[in-house]
């Protein structure tokens, strides 16, 4: 009986550290999207963290991107994860992409990009009532800095010389505005105000613009060449239809 049992233990064992790769070796698939819960233009239509079907993804971008890939014709898997875990998978593997993601200096060779599909700023935000005063990046380097690992706004700022204290989790930094851990917290118009206020501490205000920015459907650039062609083609043709609203503007008030 204890060599039957070893036997079925290590069998069960095999089986399990090969869900991983079974679970993304879907046959037929053309393109593996990622995406994140970010203001209004991704989000999971059930208030989730994580989604694994392209039905319960919503948001101005999600419905652009799916225009896209219906116009080209190919197949895709579509999922909600963290932004770390899109960002690795697009940048490792071929016939992966992630949205909404900033075009910026610093990751324009890493990724073919789809796109603009949507615009939003990069703005330095500041508890309400704080008469703390910014006029260029400069006054930075006096002061405590939060921001978000691995987001472009939060790169842009580091890359720039400056101290930036991150998480790995953006919502938490409304709380550490509103607690005096942290003078300013890098992040976008297009998300800031609802994770403020999902967090429970709504009452944040723009202190300093930095920049607006395009934001793509980012393709690992060593995706197959024609179909990174068709959804080229694809986004051509869908924006010819629908015209420049269907790039969603920044948004520059809490709504």
């Amino acid at each position: 009986m204890t060599a039957l049992r070893a036997l079925l233990q290590s069998m069960l064992l095999s089986l399990l550290v090969l869900i991983p790769f079974t679970s993304h070796a879907e046959t037929g698939t053309d393109i593996y999207l990622y995406t994140e819960n970010y203001g209004r233009y991704n989000y999971s239509l059930n208030g989730r963290d994580f989604e694994h079907w392209r039905d319960d993804i919503g948001g101005s971008s999600t419905e652009l991107v799916k225009a896209i890939m219906a116009e080209s014709g190919l197949s895709y898997r579509l999922r909600l994860r963290t932004w770390r875990v899109g960002y690795e998978r697009t940048l490792e593997r071929p016939n992966y992409g992630l949205y909404s993601t900033a075009r910026t200096e610093s990751r324009e060779t890493l990724f073919n990009w789809v796109g603009p599909i949507a615009q939003y700023s990069w703005v330095l935000f500041k508890y309400a009532g704080n008469d703390l005063a910014i006029n260029s990046l400069d006054d930075l380097r006096t002061l405590r800095v939060g921001g978000y690992e691995d987001d472009a706004a939060t790169l842009f700022l580091q890359e720039a010389g400056i101290r930036v204290s991150t998480l790995p989790n953006d919502s938490l930094n409304p709380q550490r505005l509103a607690q005096d851990q942290i003078d300013v917290w890098i992040a976008s118009d297009a998300s800031a105000y609802q994770l403020a206020q999902n967090a429970g501490y709504p009452d944040i205000e723009p202190a300093f613009v930095i920049r607006t920015v395009d934001m793509y459907l980012a393709m690992n650039p060593e995706t197959d060449t024609d179909k990174l062609q068709r959804l080229h083609d694809a986004y051509d043709t869908v924006m010819a239809e629908r015209g420049a609203n269907a790039i969603a503007p920044t948004v520059n008030a809490a709504d």
